[in-house]
């Protein structure tokens, strides 16, 4: 990074981790989801898809596959996310296009 910078490319790392403190899954403000059941949409895992891919669940009657929102950021997430991404850029000189 370092050297880039020294070349004239603004390079700039961005820690999302302090922002998501008190956001995790087991927290009251959660911008994590737990485990969604899917499918969710046909790019979603399901049930009978490879083995290697599609991490489903048996359940009384059906099997449940974990969707692929799976521990990803909820809208509040992503939210957080982008106004990290936002301070860094704005820590680089970056204006927009």
């Amino acid at each position: 990074m370092a050297e880039l910078n020294k070349a004239g490319t603004k390079v700039a790392f961005a820690d999302p981790i302090p922002a998501f403190r008190g956001h995790g899954i087991c927290d009251g403000d959660e911008w994590i989801n737990l485990v969604v059941a899917g499918p969710n949409g046909d790019g979603d895992f399901h049930d009978g898809d490879p083995a290697n891919q599609a991490p489903c669940l048996p359940w009384p009657g059906e099997n449940v596959c974990a969707s692929l929102e799976s521990f990803h950021p909820k809208n509040a997430g992503t939210t957080g996310y982008a106004r990290v991404m936002e301070q860094a850029l704005a820590g680089t000189g970056y204006k927009g296009s």
